[in-house]
């Protein structure tokens, strides 16, 4: 990991005393880390900032506990990092197993135990986070995390263990909806955004490669807006936008 690369440290709020010692402890170690509660400016946009963030990573840190599964917000961080394919580290602190969209989006991967010998597992975690960002692809697909708990081979990345999915083999043979970049890209995300905030950036960009017509670009997007109105709305706007059938 070069010098000025981070993992981004998702967590909840009530677990933040437990972050900041992972964070002191990864760091110790050589390898930066992003805390919201450290690295966010006073002043700065909340939301912008934990995307830019995310954007920058190398990885993410998932610190999975009673508290954060039962969070929105960190859902929303998972699922941008699903996006941009990083790969995510989860560290348990408790006894508990995942359920719901969490159970989903943690079916691949494994995790390690810090309640029972912090140290150690904090070791652990740092030698299998050089693991996976040093190693090639061939290297790490089926090396189990040393010290971890589950049912999964390695999974910390979509990108290192999984085949390419449908979209990725769809994107090679066709040209983005719309370029990023372009007045029109922009024009989408602040449509998107008024709903969902700046994540809409990132969905945007992967809605673009994705999909392979106009209104399929605006059927993806406006599955990340939860109320059916504000739904309809945008579908409404986006498709008048590119064109797309109504």
């Amino acid at each position: 990991m070069s010098a000025d690369a981070h993992l981004f440290v998702c967590f909840s709020s009530k677990d933040e005393h437990i972050a900041v010692q992972v964070v002191e402890s990864l760091e110790r170690d050589g390898l930066k880390c992003w805390i919201q509660s450290r690295d966010v400016l006073p002043g700065h946009n909340y939301q912008e900032t934990i995307v830019q963030a995310l954007e920058s990573a190398k990885g993410l840190i998932f610190l999975f506990s009673e508290h954060s599964a039962a969070s929105g917000e960190i859902k929303k961080e998972l699922s941008i990092a699903a996006t941009l394919n990083l790969p995510v580290f989860p560290l348990r602190l408790a006894p508990i197993r995942p359920t719901g969209a969490l159970r989903y989006e943690l079916a691949t991967r494994q995790w390690i135990d810090i309640f029972h010998n912090p140290e150690q597992a904090l070791r652990t975690v740092a030698e299998t986070i050089r693991q996976v960002l040093h190693s090639p692809a061939t290297e790490v697909e089926q090396r189990p995390l040393p010290g971890s708990t589950g049912v999964a081979t390695l999974g910390a990345s979509r990108t290192l263990s999984q085949a390419p999915t449908p979209a990725t083999e769809r994107a090679r043979q066709h040209v983005p909806i719309i370029a990023p970049g372009s007045e029109q890209f922009d024009v989408m995300r602040s449509l998107l955004a008024r709903y969902i905030g700046p994540i809409a950036k990132i969905y945007v960009q992967k809605a673009a490669i994705d999909a392979l017509t106009p209104d399929d670009f605006c059927e993806q997007l406006a599955a990340h807006i939860n109320v059916p109105a504000n739904r309809t709305a945008f579908l409404k706007a986006a498709r008048a936008q590119l064109g797309a059938k109504s």
